[in-house]
């Protein structure tokens, strides 16, 4: 299959699984109360804390070193070996420590004891599954992927819906339904592929072993900040507003993850894979062609919509959120979506330039930058200013964060954050939302969804206009398309 075949499935995957997710967002914010929403959240967080902490780095190690052309699937089996070795050594480690910890009633993260094995459960699932997608990615396997995303967000919902309104199970029946989901398409996916039942991580050699270690011990500590700098305001308001206002703070930060972090990460999915293999084969010059295309392809997409998402805030949580969610989500909405923007580049663009040159050290700079600025900020701003407060924290740690990756990543790789190109699309999103600006009071659903379309048709004409490459590249397939589609 080429690369833009694969590329095409991958995001249809993409697309479909993060439009289940996103309606799974709608439904908890109309099922659940806030409160008990608020606990789905950081449970949830929790869970991807833990599994950030123990297993993120080996995903990474895998994603940077299993790939191997002249192997006959694509993996290098002797890596894999120790790869799934180690996983199986961490896994263990972790097991015991539940045990032992749920024996002892001690919680983890804000989140009492008696959740430890839904957390336990959660994190194991997650990165067994993340695990076999990124090999999926760079074996070029799409429609592995396709399955293996659209299934467990697919059956996570169904579970989840019948566990909460079928069983009144609450926050612990959607979240099961993730569980369950996740083990069941790891499970079957691995069965199914011939790569993972050769594996045999009982006869890792020592070598390959010491190599993933050596590459990844730096990653412990990246990982773990980066995760908690994605999660810490959560637990920080967890831990002086209650469990109410953090589901009145993550129902607007699950809608941007299920929108604008969708569009940013669908691009590091596709252009991933071929990041590494122009790094590997071409040089450096090649990678950071590959990284500055993909900065203007982010770029292009997440600046308008968090443009919209801001300027429309009080329509869009109308629309998409449960009315106990909507007064707070419009409050709110600006001020998060200019930080998940932030966060965005910072995590798949500037990290991007030092997994590809294993600069894996550097990567602790980014989140440790977040969490000096949000942690004091997001507790004095949560006691003064509610959760406006902790937003605006937020973003600050957010802007702390991408003016420290920035100037490491330029020493990387020579990237350039402002080109005439990069400046174009800042044109013609800003004059987006100062059109939709005059039309940010209403909130009927027929007005929200017109607003949209039109602000989405004026920002590609403007695209067109200033002459943006890649949209007059995209014009002109179109046009060539519909040519050859005339008798």
């Amino acid at each position: 299959m080429s690369a833009r075949g694969n590329a095409a499935i991958v995001t249809a995957a993409t697309v479909i699984g993060s439009g289940l997710n996103f309606a799974a967002t709608l439904l908890w914010t109309r099922l659940l109360e806030p409160s008990a929403f608020g606990i789905y959240a950081l449970v949830s967080a929790a869970a991807v804390l833990l599994n950030g902490m123990l297993f993120e780095w080996l995903r990474l190690v895998a994603a940077r070193t299993l790939y191997d052309p002249a192997a006959a699937r694509g993996i290098d089996p002797t890596r894999a070996d120790a790869v799934v070795a180690l996983y199986a050594g961490v896994v263990a480690l972790f097991v015991a420590a539940v045990a032992v910890l749920s024996l002892l009633d001690v919680g983890v993260a804000g989140v009492a004891a008696r959740w430890w094995p839904v957390l336990a459960g959660f994190a194991l699932t997650e990165m067994a599954l993340t695990l076999l997608q990124t090999v999926q990615r760079l074996r070029m396997r799409a429609w592995g992927y396709f399955w293996n995303a659209v299934a467990r967000s697919l059956l996570a919902l169904l579970l989840g819906v019948a566990l909460v309104v079928g069983a009144g199970m609450g926050a612990r029946g959607a979240l099961l339904g993730i569980v369950v989901a996740q083990g069941v398409v790891a499970a079957v996916s691995a069965l199914a592929d011939p790569l993972w039942r050769a594996v045999r991580p009982w006869r890792a050699a020592r070598a390959p072993v010491a190599a993933a270690l050596r590459l990844g011990y730096p990653l412990v500590a990246s990982c773990a900040l980066a995760y908690a700098a994605s999660f810490a305001d959560r637990f920080l308001l967890g831990a002086t507003l209650g469990a109410d206002a953090v589901g009145l703070y993550a129902a607007p930060v699950d809608l941007l993850q299920k929108t604008l972090v969708f569009l940013m990460m669908t691009i590091n999915l596709t252009g991933y894979p071929t990041l590494v293999r122009a790094y590997e084969e071409r040089g450096a010059a090649a990678a950071r062609a590959v990284l500055q295309s993909n900065l203007e392809l982010q770029l292009g997409l997440g600046l308008p919509a968090a443009m919209g998402l801001a300027v429309l805030a009080p329509g869009i949580v109308a629309l998409l959120l449960g009315p106990a969610f909507r007064t707070e989500g419009a409050r709110l909405l600006p001020l998060i979506a200019a930080a998940a923007l932030l966060r965005c580049l910072v995590t798949f663009h500037l990290m991007m330039a030092f997994q590809v040159t294993r600069r894996m050290a550097w990567m602790i700079v980014p989140p440790l930058a977040t969490l000096v600025v949000l942690v004091p900020a997001g507790l004095a701003g949560a006691r003064w200013a509610g959760l406006p407060g902790m937003a605006l924290a937020a973003l600050a740690a957010q802007a702390a964060s991408f003016a420290a990756g920035a100037l490491l990543a330029k020493r990387a790789l020579p990237l350039r954050m402002v080109t005439p190109t990069t400046a174009r699309i800042a044109l013609a999103a800003s004059a987006m939302g100062l059109v939709l600006a005059p039309f940010r009071a209403r909130t009927d659903a027929g007005a929200t969804i017109a607003l949209v379309a039109a602000g989405g048709a004026l920002y590609v004409a403007l695209l067109l206009w200033l002459r943006v490459p890649a949209a007059t590249r995209t014009a002109a397939a179109m046009l060539d398309g519909v040519r050859r589609t005339r008798p």
